[in-house]
């Protein structure tokens, strides 16, 4: 394989290991751009999970108890509404960035995503593959139509999405069709009414969580048979705050 991995004595593991990738859509472009996996089982999930985070968290696991073959289990997924919380792998250890969700792993760290929320709290973020794999504002407000008639669907997506103000577009450094991207984006912002804006992401975290050869503290190792702890993925901790920890 061509990524290393940490292991469990903190030491860089060879470029023989085996490493099995489980990951979200979100970020599957951006994992492919890097080129780091070749020799990496790569494996993506489907997007619908992340409206069931008690579905992802069971999917995972099974996903996980099928891999115990691998020298490690690296996961593209950070809090996700809980769904790592109490993962574990009775043999390979697991590897997964201590983000909120995929947006903080695609900025390269929660304080960016905080910075962001302080200077427009009323932004929802699109990525590549949020706006390729997800069900956007609009899609959902379509689906509702279908379902509950027009009236409902307005006071539906009214409740779901009226806090907010700006599409944001993450544009990761390595990301071909952005055009493509950024038309869309157009399109659901129009519908809300909507302002347009983009910035530029950070793939420096993703880097390291899939290679394993930057020891950050925002990338978490998590031995053989301890599970995922909820407080260990707390990113406050990685400026001191916070408490918890599965090493």
């Amino acid at each position: 394989m061509s990524a290393s991995i940490l292991l469990s004595d903190n030491k860089l593991a060879s470029n023989l290991l085996r490493v099995k990738l489980i990951g979200c859509p979100s970020t599957q472009k951006e994992v492919e751009s890097l080129g780091l996996t070749g020799g990496m089982d790569c494996e993506y999930l489907d997007f619908s999970y992340h409206a069931a985070p008690d579905q992802l968290q069971k999917e995972l696991q099974k996903k996980i108890d099928n891999s115990q073959d691998y020298s490690a289990i690296v996961l593209t997924y950070g809090r996700c509404s809980k769904a790592t919380a109490g993962l574990v792998s009775p043999k390979a250890p697991i590897v997964l960035p201590r983000v909120h969700d995929c947006f903080e792993l695609l900025l390269g760290c929660g304080e960016k995503r905080r910075m962001l929320a302080d200077r427009n709290p009323a932004a929802y973020y699109f990525s590549a593959g949020w706006l390729d794999y997800g069900r956007s504002p609009y899609a959902e407000y379509r689906e509702y139509v279908e379902r509950y008639g027009e009236e409902e669907a307005r006071y539906l997506i009214e409740a779901l999405y009226g806090k907010y103000c700006e599409a944001i577009f993450v544009k990761t450094c390595l990301q071909e069709d952005t055009e493509k991207y950024r038309v869309k984006l157009k399109e659901i912002a129009a519908f809300f009414c909507w302002a347009v804006g983009e910035v530029e992401g950070d793939l420096s975290l993703l880097r390291a969580l899939v290679t394993g050869t930057r020891l950050r503290d925002d990338v978490i190792h998590i031995p053989p048979g301890k599970p995922v702890c909820w407080e260990s993925l707390d990113e406050r901790q990685c400026t001191g705050e916070g408490g918890g920890s599965n090493e």
